[in-house]
């Protein structure tokens, strides 16, 4: 029976090769993707879950709450993971780890920065990572062990055994090889290169930040014991840390590592969505796509029901059952979606690379992953069933003596107003994508042309390694004698991103509401005249001044919210010391470009640096200027291998999230409205063919060309016309809640919508058109001949 289905299935295709290649194609790209979708989802899903006792990791955050608002961070006090492994006995193990950072590693004369993290013993008793060679364990025990990737290896050591060998790190310590990892997988939120002992941290006049209580430093991660109470633990550890510190603002809490790659934004201390988010929105618009490819098939199923009439009528004569029948119109569904399936393996195949680009991701379709391959075996099916499973049920109905009769009117009625629901619903779909991309392009192009408060074109950053901090002074008398360069300064933070920040100043006429947090920096002098900040009032810190150690800058938001009143300059910020206000900067965009600006403090340092700032000038000669600049730091830093950041490029690097977002949400609209039109292409020459003799007849009676092209596609403009109607109230209230997730933001404009409905319109015409003026055009002696 099934061989039987599967002939006459083949036979249809063979017959209607239109009809089979616009199913094919319209499932095609549909399942492509559902199955990019999936891949993206998939790897998401998989965060961390090669860890085997994933469910027991936990990282420790905290909640402050100043001024009426709850902040949740991941820094941690340094003494705290020892606390919790002796006065906790739900912890299992507990470690500290510094953040992510790149350090310079160097064999002989191979020479790179590899990114890297200190953390104590346990952390490989909490991380399971897989072990190619030595007790990672043990290693971090030893003072002067380093644990590194096989890819590091590969790099220092080629394919000599690098167990024993040594790595120098910074130029001054020389560690030994005691541990190789496997290559750390894309789906870790822990991403590193090496890893070396914590104690290395303890021996660098770092006091203060390993032993107190009020200084959030470190990450801390904790493995409980299996079935701990979460909700009990955390309620001891909501006031632990103000038993070790009364006057402290931190309390903790354990959060699921399962939780926290998808769900690690909070709001008010509670947490409030993240990736999963995305994950969601991405999830649906792809199950819209293959839903429209589904709505094509079913279509052009059903306006093929006339066609299909007798054949149904005929079997049921000769005493096929029905279930005979929608088994028939079943195994044809599926034959086309299976073809579909293969054809959209290809066009997956071809699309990754670009879609890795765009998500930032290494997703792969390999053979060895049966649970992807499941899945899309799984959702070829379930395509084939939704597809084909109203066709079946509704050509499988047709009455015989009806059917052979032709009297199918009333049949014909029904599916045609099935048809322009569906019609409409696909161009709901596709006319909210179209308005989801545009204002989502025009969010991203307002925060992208937001004024940043600062000159970022010709600005350079170079991360400070090692002891070159030291040498600043030297590094910058040597630069200022290049010829373009206008000037050098240094700084804690990079001008993006400064992610210090404190309370519990005072200043005159402070209330107790103003308790809020604000952001801190250290910089060298020259820093506000290197950036292109610019000074509301006051100065900037001058060697002229010796008393500057002791003053401090305002941004002109730290002012308004201290409520300071003229004249600001000369203002008295008490803190551990008195600090005098000698100047206010005008406000500057830094951390998140989305979000209002900040209250900052600036304080002057003269060697704690971790960034140097070069300005040059806006010549063309960016290139010999680099040439020049990179000349002088192997002169003065020999040691220490050149590297330099545009700081315009690590802004635009804020807007990679929403961009890959905007591109993706681009790319499946575009499917949306690609599928739909080959589905009102279908119809269009289904229609155009079914009516040829009436054309022919209009034609002989004196009609025109665009008269003909009136009537025939009037009927499928009026779906999109009501799609746009239905669209437009959900989708205003839609990107009016999006938009809302954002401080600085566009204005929803009625030109969006408009455009959005041209769009569709301009589409769905143009689709149509090909057909309706082929027809009009026709010779009508060719449709009449048989008359």
């Amino acid at each position: 029976m099934l061989s039987n289905h599967l002939r006459i299935a083949l036979r249809n295709l063979q017959k209607n090769k239109l009809y089979s290649f616009l199913n094919i194609s319209g499932l095609s790209i549909g399942l492509a993707g559902g199955i990019l979708v999936l891949l993206w989802v998939s790897h998401e899903w998989s965060f961390n879950r090669f860890h085997r006792n994933l469910d027991n990791i936990h990282v420790i955050l905290q909640n402050q709450t100043q001024g009426g608002v709850t902040y949740t961070f991941q820094a941690m006090p340094g003494p705290l993971a020892a606390s919790l492994r002796t006065e906790f006995p739900e912890v299992e193990w507990a470690t500290r780890s510094s953040w992510s950072s790149k350090y310079l590693m160097s064999v002989g004369e191979k020479k790179t920065y590899e990114r890297g993290l200190y953390v104590e013993p346990d952390f490989f008793n909490i991380f399971q990572f897989p072990v190619l060679a030595g007790n990672p364990v043990a290693a971090l025990r030893e003072k002067d062990a380093i644990v590194i990737t096989q890819r590091t290896a590969e790099k220092f050591f080629g394919q000599e055994d690098p167990m024993g060998k040594i790595i120098r790190v910074e130029n001054k310590l020389d560690l030994r090889v005691a541990a190789v990892l496997k290559d750390i997988p894309s789906n870790s939120t822990l991403r590193f290169d090496v890893i070396m002992p914590f104690s290395i941290i303890e021996k660098n006049n770092l006091d203060q930040i390993n032993t107190s209580w009020d200084n959030n430093s470190w990450q801390t991660f904790v493995s409980l014991h299996p079935k701990t109470d979460l909700a009990a633990l955390n309620a001891k550890l909501e006031n632990f840390i103000q038993t070790k510190s009364p006057g402290a603002s931190a309390h903790a809490m354990a959060y699921p590592l399962t939780e926290h790659h998808l769900r690690g934004d909070f709001k008010n201390g509670k947490p409030n969505g993240g990736r999963i988010q995305i994950m969601t929105m991405l999830g649906i618009i792809g199950l819209f796509v293959l839903l429209i490819a589904c709505i094509n098939f079913m279509n052009l199923a059903t306006a093929r029901s006339a066609g299909r009439a007798r054949e149904v009528g005929v079997r049921k004569v000769v005493g096929a059952a029905r279930s005979l029948i929608i088994g028939q119109f079943l195994t044809e569904a599926m034959v086309m979606t299976f073809l579909a399936l293969f054809l959209s393996i290809a066009w997956v195949k071809m699309l990754l690379p670009g879609f890795n680009r765009m998500a930032e991701k290494e997703l792969s379709l390999g053979w060895q992953d049966w649970q992807v391959w499941s899945s899309i075996l799984a959702l070829g099916l379930l395509t084939g069933l939704v597809a084909g499973s109203y066709p079946a049920l509704f050509l499988s109905k047709f009455k015989p003596v009806v059917a052979l009769k032709g009297n199918l009117t009333s049949n014909t009625n029904s599916g045609s107003l099935l048809r322009k629901g569906l019609v409409t619903f696909q161009f709901i779909i596709s006319i909210f994508l179209i308005i989801t991309t545009l204002v989502i392009h025009r969010q991203l192009d307002h925060i992208a042309s937001r004024p940043l408060g600062y000159d970022a074109q010709n600005l350079i950053s170079i991360p400070v390694r090692g002891d070159m901090a030291k040498q600043f002074n030297l590094f910058k008398q040597e630069l200022l004698q290049i010829p373009g360069v206008k000037s050098v300064s240094a700084g804690i933070h990079n001008m993006v991103s400064f992610g210090s920040n404190t309370s519990g100043f005072e200043w005159p006429g402070k209330t107790e509401d103003q308790d809020f947090l604000i952001s801190y920096t250290e910089v060298g002098y020259d820093f506000t005249q290197t950036t292109g900040l610019k000074m509301a009032d006051g100065r900037d810190f001058s060697p002229e001044f010796g008393a500057d150690t002791l003053a401090c800058l305002l941004n002109e938001t730290a002012v308004k919210m201290m409520g300071l009143k003229e004249p600001v300059v000369g203002t008295v910020i008490k803190s551990d010391t008195n600090l005098t206000v000698i100047g206010v900067v005008k406000d500057f965009v830094y951390n998140n470009p989305e979000n209002k600006i900040e209250p900052m403090l600036i304080f002057l340092s003269k060697e704690n640096y971790n960034n140097f700032f070069i300005q040059f000038d806006n010549d063309g000669q960016w290139k010999n200027h680099l040439a020049k600049i990179e000349s002088c730091s192997k002169k003065v830093f020999p040691a220490y291998p050149f590297e330099f950041r545009f700081v315009n490029d690590d802004y635009q690097k804020n807007f990679e999230g929403i961009r890959s977002t905007s591109q993706m949400a681009t790319s499946f609209a575009l499917l949306a409205i690609f599928i739909s039109c080959l589905g009102l292409f279908g119809l269009s020459a289904f229609f155009a063919e079914k009516r040829a003799k009436e054309i022919g007849v209009r034609k002989v009676l004196g009609a025109s060309v665009p008269s003909l092209w009136i009537f025939l596609s009037k009927d499928f403009f009026k779906p999109v016309l009501l799609a746009f109607g239905l669209t437009v109230p959900p989708a205003m209230f839609a990107m009016n809640e999006l938009l809302s997730s954002f401080d600085y933001r566009t204005e929803l404009s009625w030109s969006i919508f408009a455009i959005a409905g041209l769009a569709a319109m301009g589409i769905s015409i143009f689709t149509v058109s090909f057909q309706t003026i082929k027809a009009a055009l026709a010779n009508p002696i060719k449709s009449l001949r048989s008359e």
